[in-house]
């Protein structure tokens, strides 16, 4: 009988104290658990799969914002850039140009003036063409 006792004594020991190590093991990893998915999840513990969904495409959409926004911004410092060396460009194409105008003002006043001194004539002593009669054919 003193056996059993023993027996029913150690039975319960161990059970009480197992159980107590489960409910202090199980309320300390719950804890521990909370703490540490709060963090890393925003959207709670236990949330419905449209919770997650919802909270995922908004941080894929955040994300495609900030790419967008990035390659906007790149694309248009390079821009910037392009159209400083564009409008370089034009500025010294456009004082070729007007070299060039001027070239061709000074070249085609002189060839008038030369055309109309040849017609008219010149006080430099150049003749105007004479006008005449042509001459009669020869009889071959």
């Amino acid at each position: 009988m003193m056996n059993k006792v023993q027996i029913l004594a150690l039975t319960a020991a161990l059970t009480a104290s197992s159980s107590l190590w489960a409910s202090d093991t199980t309320s300390t990893t719950t804890n521990a658990s909370s703490t540490a998915s709060s963090p890393n999840m925003p959207y709670g513990d236990n949330p419905s799969l449209g919770r997650v969904l919802l909270y995922k495409t908004g941080k894929g959409l955040q994300n495609l914002g900030g790419s967008i926004q990035g390659a906007s911004e790149n694309t248009s410092q390079k821009m910037s850039e392009k159209w400083k060396s564009t409008k370089e460009y034009t500025a010294e194409q456009s004082v070729i140009v007007q070299e060039q105008t001027e070239k061709a003002k000074q070249y085609t006043a002189k060839k008038w003036q030369d055309t109309k001194d040849a017609v008219i004539g010149t006080n430099d002593g150049n003749v105007p063409i004479e006008r005449a009669e042509l001459s009669q054919p020869s009889s071959n």
